[in-house]
């Protein structure tokens, strides 16, 4: 897996791990990932390799760990996913992508981390209604809408909550119909970082991006989406007029 240290969008520190079985982060010098921040606990969370899957799980941290601006305990962690540790980003690449991403270039120009003295390996408590709501402000910032065809003409169906759901489902954002149409074929996820389309449903091509079928996939502009039978373009920022 690879993972890419961050603070307000400048690239801080990568880090590869080809073979392991832990990855600690944290303020203490003997985690594989130090933050030097006084936000940041001594031992503030793990990535530990089981059965194939990349689990995150928060070591009782004091300001807690996040990823797609969620609070966890544990979290299986997937191709993409952000890891909020404070005002810190980790973005997680696993499998064929942290392959793709080998020749990745050297980490940007910034200043370190650090927070100062270690006040007795103290963590400085930061405010927990400051923290939801720097996960909301960095969802905030990201903007996307789908263009649906419908039997009445193209309209906008603006994405700003964080989950959208297809399917025959009674709470489905967009509902499908269909005999035999599942009651939840796709998710859309929308993250500080951008949206990813989720397949959910029992099979492959049901779901498709520019004329692929598609498991898990980042969206981009202008993609063209089928979900079944409904078709839709994604578009970022918000449309003109």
């Amino acid at each position: 897996m690879k993972l890419t240290l961050t603070l307000s969008g400048r690239t801080l520190e990568r880090y590869d791990f080809e073979t392991y079985e832990r990855v600690r982060v944290g303020r203490s010098e003997d985690c594989e990932i130090t933050i030097d921040n006084l936000g940041v606990s001594r031992y503030h969370a793990e990535i530990v390799r089981k059965d194939g899957i990349d689990v995150l799980r928060d070591l009782r941290s004091n300001n807690g760990t996040f990823v797609l601006g969620r609070r966890i305990d544990s979290h299986n962690l997937n191709d993409g996913d952000e890891i909020s540790i404070g005002k810190f980003t980790l973005a997680y690449v696993a499998g064929e992508g942290a392959k793709a991403a080998a020749a990745a270039a050297p980490p940007d120009a910034a200043a370190p981390p650090g927070g100062g003295d270690d006040f007795g390996g103290m963590t400085m408590q930061m405010d927990q209604a400051t923290l939801a709501a720097l996960q909301r402000e960095k969802a905030s910032r990201v903007r996307g809408y789908l263009v649906m065809e419908t039997p009445e003409g193209k309209k906008n169906l603006f994405l700003e909550k964080s989950t959208f759901m297809f399917g025959k489902a009674e709470d489905a954002d967009v509902k499908l119909g269909g005999w035999f149409c599942p009651r939840k074929v796709a998710i859309i996820f929308r993250d500080d970082s951008g949206f990813r389309l989720i397949n959910v449903s029992p099979k492959p091509e049901g779901v498709t991006v520019n004329g692929k079928p598609v498991d898990d996939v980042r969206l981009g502009d202008n993609d063209q989406i089928v979900i079944r039978n409904a078709r839709m373009i994604f578009m970022r920022g918000t449309p003109v007029g």
